[in-house]
C-alpha cells in the first residue's frame, strides 16, 4: 500500500473542522435555495393575481416573459439543488485518506459557491425588476 506524502496529508483535527465547516455551508445553501424557491412561488403567484384582475394586452407580453422567467429560476433552483445534494453526499463520506475526496469536494464547494452566489444575485435582481414593474403598471 503506498503512504501519501506528507504535502498530501491533512491532520486529522484540521481536517474534521474543515468537513465540519463545508458541511455547515452546505446546509446554508439548502436553506437559502428553500428560501428563493419559496420567493419565487410568491412571485408566480403573484402574476397570477395580477392576471386574474385581466390587465391590459400592452403589459401581457411583459407579464409573460416574467412568467418564462420565474420557470427558468425554477429549473436553475432545482439543478442547483440536485448540485448541493450530490456535494452533501461527498460530504457524507467517511473516506478522506488520500486527498482525493477532499480535492473533490473542495472543487465542488467552490464551483458551488460560485453558481450560488450568482444565483442569488440574480434571482433578487428579477424580484426587484418584477415588483418595480408592477408599481409602475398597475
Amino acid at each position: 500500500m503506498r503512504t501519501p506524502k506528507k504535502a498530501e496529508r491533512t491532520p486529522q483535527p484540521r481536517l474534521n473542522r474543515h468537513l465540519k465547516h463545508l458541511q455547515f455551508e452546505n446546509d446554508s445553501w439548502k436553506r437559502l435555495l428553500g428560501f428563493i424557491l419559496d420567493e419565487n412561488t410568491h412571485l408566480k403567484n403573484r402574476l397570477s393575481d395580477v392576471l386574474k384582475d385581466e390587465p391590459g394586452n400592452d403589459l401581457l407580453d411583459d407579464l409573460d416573459s416574467f412568467h418564462e422567467q420565474f420557470l427558468k429560476e425554477d429549473q436553475l433552483l432545482q439543478l442547483l439543488r440536485n448540485n448541493v445534494a450530490e456535494a452533501d453526499q461527498l460530504l457524507a463520506r467517511e473516506v478522506f485518506e488520500d486527498g482525493m475526496i477532499l480535492r473533490e469536494v473542495e472543487n465542488k464547494t467552490s464551483r458551488l459557491r460560485h453558481e450560488i452566489s450568482v444565483a442569488e444575485k440574480q434571482f433578487a435582481n428579477l424580484k426587484s425588476t418584477f415588483n418595480s414593474f408592477l408599481a409602475e403598471n398597475i
